[in-house]
Formats: C-alpha cells, structure tokens, sequence
C-alpha cells in the first residue's frame, strides 16, 4: 500500500472514532492573517453515519484489516489505535480546523493533543513504515517531514503544514514554531470572524475571503475595480449539516467591503424575483437547470460601470450592439443541460422586442472575411444559425460546430442542439419536481435532478467492480438545489432518496 495513503487511512479512522477529552486552547495556534478557516466536528458526523456505535464496528474492522494488510509489521500498531483511538495522542473530541494562509501560500491543519507521548510513539511507528522521518526537537517543539508536509506538536498541539508553493517540510519549520507559540490575541480566535465561527452550529463551519487567491490571480480579477477594495474584507460565513435524507448548508454574506457592498445592492436592483416562467420548459428528469430575472438595461449600465468591460463592449472588434442586445432582455431567463454526456444545453430569456436582431445581419461582413470558417446563415424570420468549421477556434471540441439562437414568442434562444427548441414536454415538467413550488420568488434558483446520471453510472460504471461503490452512492442522490433571494445569502440542499435516514449513514451503506 502506498506509504501516504496508509498515514490517512489511519489519520481518519483516528478523527472518527476519537474519544472524549477536556478542551484546551489549541485553537490559538491559527494564524491571524488566515483567508480560509474551516472547522470539523468529527465526533457529530461519526455518530450520525453510525460509524461510532455498533452498527459501524463492522466497518472499522474492515477498514483495519486493509491497513494490516499493505502495511508489514504495523498491525499492532493498527490494532491499537482503531481500538482506543486516544493511543494516537491526538484529541479529536475537539473541533478540527483546517487554514489558507494569505495569498494562498500555505495551508494547515490543527488538532488537540491529548498525549504528547503516545502521539511521538505513533510517529516513530509511522518512521518504521517510511511514511515519515524520525521526529526531532528543535524551535521549542518536536517535529517531522511527511514528504512536502511539516508535522509539528507541543504538549497540547498539533500543526501540519505545507507550502503550496512547493517548498521544502523543513523550510517551514520557524513559521510553524512561531505559530505554535503565539498567544490568544495574537492569532485568528482573538477576531471577531473567529467568534462568529464558533456561535455557528455546524458539522462543519468554514469562513472563506478572497484573500487566498495567489497574488499573480489578482490583478486579472480584479481588473477595472477600485484599488480601494480589499479582498480580505471580501468573506462569506457556510454552515454546513448533515441531516435525515440530506445535507443542508447556509451561506452568509459577511464582506465589509464597502465597494462590493454597493455593487451587491445594485445588483440585486438590476434584477427581480423569479416568475418561474421556465419550469414548464423542461422535462422533470433534466440534469441541470438554473433560473433568474433581470432588467438587461439595468445589467448593461452595471456592467459598465467596470471601465475594462466598458472598453470591451464600445471597442469590439464585431459591429455588435451590446447596448440593444442587453436591453432587450426583461424577465425571466433560464439555462438548462439536458443530459451530462452528451453536453446539450439550451438558454432562454424573455425579450420586449426582437429588433436587436439586426446587429448580427451586420456582423456578416467580418464573419466572410474568414473564408467559410465562421459563416451565419438566417434560417428563419428571426433564426440563425452560426457555424465553425474547426470549434477548436474558440477552444472547443475540432470538427464542425454550431449554435443556434434566434427570438420565438418573445423568448430569446441560444443552443448547441437545433432538436432542444421550444421541445414539447410530455409527461412531468421542472414544475412538478418536488422543488419545483419553491423557485417562484427567488432572485436565482438552481435544480439538479440526479436520477438520469444514476443510471448511467451504473451502466458505465456499474460492471466495474472497482467503481461499483461510487455508482452505488450516485444512486443514492436524487437532486440538489440552490437558492437565494437577496444575493447576500443562500441556501443548498443536497438530497438523498432515502429520507428516513442521515445522509451520512446512507452513503456509507451505499460504500459497504
């Protein structure tokens, strides 16, 4: 077996089956400056997947036996530590948290050490499986190098860390030791995001900024918005829980920006709640379907405002007239995929007029200068059908490659598949999914019915034994929606078609 594999097949069985412990204040060790920090109660989610109690003994049993059996010589050692998880020397009745440095430089990981002693003996077992080097002492604590990964602990602590720039362990050695001696107020539990953390209920409680995206990200991102705006103060607060026949998580956003502020509430003045004009369009099995309403005038003007965009749409090469494209859209709008494999997809929009339209009759004078390669043909009053000889000119799959778009009953089209317009829907519509009374309302709603890619994962993947445990917890699923009516929060829920039972519990069923 793979020596890293072994170290987390065991690190997990560890965090699941952890017992009970006093707190400490490990948590101090999180660097302030941190973009990411997300928090684990390992303990929750072990006794609601059942793995705790009797009814997942024999799981963990099979789960040791597959240590024991790529690791020679650490059966005991395997033994031991599946039997009292606390033989590890490491607490996992406390909270594990998982960080991002700034910049995205770093990442880390941070437990409780419950037996500093046991948990150097478990090191140096790891050593004799080659997993690690031996551990050592220096920086006012003990540590070791797992490959690229920095391990060290104190008495009560532990950190694992790792350069995400490729840097050497033990290059990150004094950045650890000054981390693992900082004190409260020092680190992240002395802000007041930590705080909030904490007053979040949650299996797990993430707290993520913009401040983890690597410096040579940046600029592009931030391209044409104020210098002003700090992407740190740019945060969102996710909670999330593991529930009978479903996973739920909250977001909420925290950003004390006031430049993203501002474009937030234009944004939710340029757009509307949901009709649900669009539920009827689509069949009640489509993979995926997402759904808003905006006022295309407003969005222009919005858009705009960003100079790099402006400068996109007023010095474009193609005589397009953005401006009347934009502005011709109001009302509901939705894009769906049919089928996941087959890539199909097909967006609608309410328009108040077609004359817009005739921006693209002028765009065939540039399109002919290609040679036949782009070519626009009109296939109906107010149809069109725009081709490639070679997609792989615009990054996508080579041969011949079409779109179709055009304006039928006052609904904008635009597709890769001629057969998806204005399709008859014959039997269950998006309407009479079991979310489909909840869309009208919301400023953006998302559906994803999963029944269609359970069946074919199990006839793609099904007669592979290897893959048989991932078609069988596919077909466990059987949709996932995601909705927000203000932009500044949003709910997701993930659901099983077991609704009697954790959704933990089933998936691990579904991995037995």
């Amino acid at each position: 077996m793979n020596r890293n594999v072994l170290v987390s097949c065991l690190l997990v069985t560890v965090m699941l089956l952890a017992s009970c412990s006093k707190k400490n204040d490990y948590e101090k060790v999180l660097p302030k400056d941190a973009a990411v920090v997300m928090s684990v109660d390992l303990v929750s989610m072990a006794d609601k997947s059942g793995l705790s109690g009797d009814e997942g003994a024999p799981v963990v049993a099979r789960l040791s036996n597959a240590l024991k059996s790529g690791a020679e010589g650490a059966g005991e050692l395997i033994d031991k530590v599946t039997k009292d998880p606390s033989e590890s020397g490491l607490d996992l009745r406390e909270k594990v948290y998982y960080f991002v440095g700034s910049g995205g430089v770093s990442t880390g990981l941070v437990m409780r050490v419950s037996d500093d002693g046991k948990l150097e003996d478990l090191l140096k077992a790891l050593h004799d499986q080659q997993v690690c080097d031996m551990p050592k002492e220096a920086d006012g604590c003990m540590w070791t190098a797992m490959g690229n990964v920095l391990v060290t602990y104190t008495d009560n602590t532990f950190l694992a860390m790792l350069d995400l720039k490729g840097g050497q362990a033990k290059d990150m050695l004094h950045a650890a030791s000054m981390l693992l001696r900082q004190t409260e107020k020092d680190g992240f539990v002395a802000t007041p995001d930590f705080q909030r953390m904490k007053e979040t209920k949650g299996d797990i409680v993430l707290l993520s900024s913009l401040d983890w995206i690597p410096s040579e990200y940046v600029a592009p991102l931030t391209m044409g918005t104020s210098a002003s705006m700090n992407l740190k103060d740019v945060k969102v607060l996710s909670a999330v829980n593991f529930e009978k026949g479903k996973v739920v998580m909250d977001v909420t956003d925290m950003t004390t920006d006031k430049l993203v502020n501002a474009m937030t509430e234009k944004q939710l003045q340029a757009t509307n709640p949901v009709k649900g004009t669009y539920l009827d369009a689509f069949p009640a099995n489509t993979f995926f379907w997402m759904t808003g309403n905006m006022d295309g005038g407003k969005v222009y003007d919005l858009l705009c405002e960003n100079a790099t965009i402006r400068q996109q749409f007023e010095s474009s090469i193609m005589p397009i007239d953005f401006k009347a494209i934009f502005s011709s859209i109001k009302g509901d709008m939705a894009i769906a995929l049919t089928n996941p494999l087959q890539n199909g997809f097909i967006a609608y929009a309410d328009v108040t007029n077609s004359q817009f339209l005739q921006t693209f009759e002028d765009l065939k004078p540039l399109l002919a200068m290609t040679n036949g390669q782009m070519q626009l043909f009109n296939r109906g009053a107010n149809d069109y059908e725009f081709r490639m000889q070679d997609g792989r000119m615009m990054s996508m799959r080579a041969g011949v490659v079409s779109f179709w778009f055009g304006v039928r009953n006052n609904r904008l089209y635009f597709t890769n598949d001629a057969k998806m317009i204005d399709a008859r829907v014959s039997g269950l519509s998006l309407r009479d999914c079991a979310w489909g009374k909840n869309v009208a309302g919301k400023r953006c709603y998302i559906g994803m019915n999963f029944a269609s890619v359970a069946d074919m994962a199990k006839q793609v993947l099904g007669a592979n034994r290897q893959y048989a445990s991932a078609a069988a917890a596919l077909g466990c699923l059987d949709y996932m929606t995601i909705e927000s009516t203000d932009y500044k929060s949003a709910h997701l829920e993930l659901v099983t078609t077991n609704k009697d039972k954790n959704i933990l519990q089933t998936i691990l069923e579904a991995f037995k």
